[in-house]
């Protein structure tokens, strides 16, 4: 049975967060920028790119769909210019910038980010936003393998200090705030539970992909107390869709 506690407090060793349609709703950036990419390109169905690759590296989408192009520099300059092109069309996710704020106004840094973006791209809606950026973050320049693979959330979590315990998991507890399937997969393959963020799927379908808790934004979480004796920090859930009735036991 899912849970239905209000609030709901999960202490946690660390968080780590997607940034696209998790931070920042840029998903109508990204789809007008594939728009154009495809423009003289008969054979690229934009459409159907924009369809299936959110949360995916745009190198490994273009690898894919225009191999051609596929060159890590030509790419990494396309992206870079996504927020100053198209940024216009895109917003923060509903209590991102104050939930980050929080986070970072701990005394220990217990957050990291692990983007499907490239560095100037992530750096830049961080910048929109006006958001400290963590000491960990990590992009899509940062990694050999994108989402879904757990290579950038376990860079995120091993950074952080808390790399999979399998002996003892109340000694690791790292949570994920995703949006998408490749991230959510991703997450889960790093050993850590999902918070679901309801911007760009619907609630049945995050619960289809196995997220362990699920908002509809960050309005209704908050940052409680640090604990330096666990190194725990609070998360408080005063709203939520839908949780698995194991948090608890977390």
């Amino acid at each position: 049975m899912p849970l239905t506690t209000k609030p709901l407090s999960l202490k946690i060793n660390a968080a780590l967060f997607d940034v696209d349609g998790t931070i920042i709703i840029s998903q109508p950036a990204i789809a007008a920028f594939w728009r154009d990419f495809g423009k003289d390109k008969p054979y690229f169905d934009a459409e159907h790119v924009i369809h299936i690759s959110h949360g995916w590296r745009t190198y490994d989408a273009i690898a894919k769909f225009a191999p051609d192009f596929a060159d890590e520099e030509y790419v990494n300059k396309l992206e870079g210019e996504i927020p100053e092109k198209y940024g216009e069309h895109s917003i923060e996710v509903p209590g991102a910038v104050k939930l980050c704020n929080a986070l970072n106004a701990l005394p220990k840094e217990k957050w990291a980010v692990a983007t499907s973006g490239t560095r100037d791209m992530a750096k830049k809606w961080f910048d929109i936003l006006k958001i400290q950026r963590p000491e960990y973050f990590i992009t899509a320049n940062d990694v050999k393998q994108g989402k879904p693979h757990p290579e950038p959330y376990l860079k995120g979590r091993n950074g952080l200090g808390f790399p999979i315990n399998e002996q003892d998991p109340s000694k690791s507890k790292v949570v994920v705030f995703e949006d998408a399937p490749a991230g959510i997969a991703a997450g889960k393959a790093a050993g850590c539970k999902i918070v679901g963020i309801a911007t760009t799927f619907d609630l049945d379908f995050l619960k289809e992909k196995g997220c362990d808790i699920i908002v509809k934004n960050h309005e209704s979480i908050r940052v409680g107390e640090y604990n330096a004796e666990t190194d725990e920090v609070e998360l408080i859930f005063d709203d939520y869709l839908y949780a698995k009735d194991d948090l608890l036991k977390w």
